[in-house]
């Protein structure tokens, strides 16, 4: 099938008007960016005639985008700039079940679950240098986060023994961090300014968080969501996914408070990433580099 490309004019420099983010998110069948500060309007399709994408993320530096296709069985990803994108690329072929994808901004690296294989694996960005991390005690590992200046990765996992892991992103130090009142845990981010980890669980429909370390665990949402699936957050915003209802959904990161439908009519709205270079932080000062194992 052909793949069409259309890239917004936003990109280049007024990316967030009035405060709010444009939020980046995978339909199955294309990619889309949405303005959150004008939640009537349609979503832009940024990368169109897709199979089946599941996860997104991006490299903003390197005006990359990133994207799994679970029919396909590959990772792609596509250039963007002002003038448009390029045409696709498969960088990692040869997959099975590639539902989670994060993107390391500092390392240059790429990290992926397959629930099929049952592994975590990382590569360069052209997908060079392939390594297994992980293929022990994982079952079903699903949405993986990284937060590359602490040198951490987070997966959850919602096989028969449902977990939420951390490691090294080197693959040392790997540790269970949230092992109870976890069924089905989807969606998965990092708050670096606050260092906290919020996840989503579609079979308990609630959002939590706790500690990097999974400790001083807190209740953000309470048992009420249909079916929540892939996180994001902005300043003081969180910001989900829902299959059931086919919206992207938001709420104060702090209280849970203040919900609302942020888009509405999505086809199948699946990975979600707020789209800004603040959710991807560059310190100057770190020598920051990640040997694979």
């Amino acid at each position: 099938m052909g793949i069409c490309f259309r890239i917004l004019l936003l990109f280049g420099s007024c990316w967030i008007i009035s405060g709010e983010p444009l939020l980046l998110y995978a339909n199955r069948r294309d990619l889309r960016i949405v303005d959150v500060a004008h939640e009537k309007a349609n979503a832009t399709v940024v990368v169109g005639g897709l199979e089946d994408a599941a996860a997104v993320d991006y490299v903003y530096s390197q005006g990359l985008i990133y994207w799994s296709d679970v029919s396909e069985e590959a990772i792609k990803r596509t250039f963007f700039n002002q003038s448009g994108a390029s045409t696709a690329q498969t960088v990692v072929p040869g997959l099975a079940a590639p539902d989670g994808l994060a993107c390391d901004w500092l390392g240059k690296k790429l990290y992926w679950t397959d629930s099929d294989t049952n592994r975590i694996e990382v590569a360069e960005l052209d997908g060079s240098l392939r390594k297994v991390v992980f293929w022990q005690e994982l079952d079903q590992p699903r949405a993986i986060a990284l937060d590359p200046e602490r040198g951490f990765m987070y997966w959850t996992d919602w096989g028969e023994v449902p977990k939420i892991e951390r490691a090294g992103m080197d693959g040392t130090n790997r540790s269970m961090i949230i092992n109870k009142d976890i069924h089905w845990p989807n969606g998965l981010t990092v708050d670096y300014g606050q260092q906290k980890l919020y996840w989503a669980d579609a079979k308990h429909n609630f959002i939590h968080r706790s500690n990097l370390d999974g400790s001083s665990r807190e209740v953000v949402v309470k048992g009420e969501l249909p079916h929540p699936f892939a996180l994001t957050l902005y300043e003081e915003t969180l910001f989900w996914t829902d299959w059931n209802t086919h919206s992207i959904h938001s709420c104060r990161k702090q209280t849970g408070r203040e919900q609302r439908i942020v888009h509405s009519h999505i086809f199948s709205p699946m990975d979600l990433h707020v789209f800004s270079p603040e959710r991807q932080p560059v310190c100057e000062s770190l020598s920051h580099t990640h040997t694979n194992p």
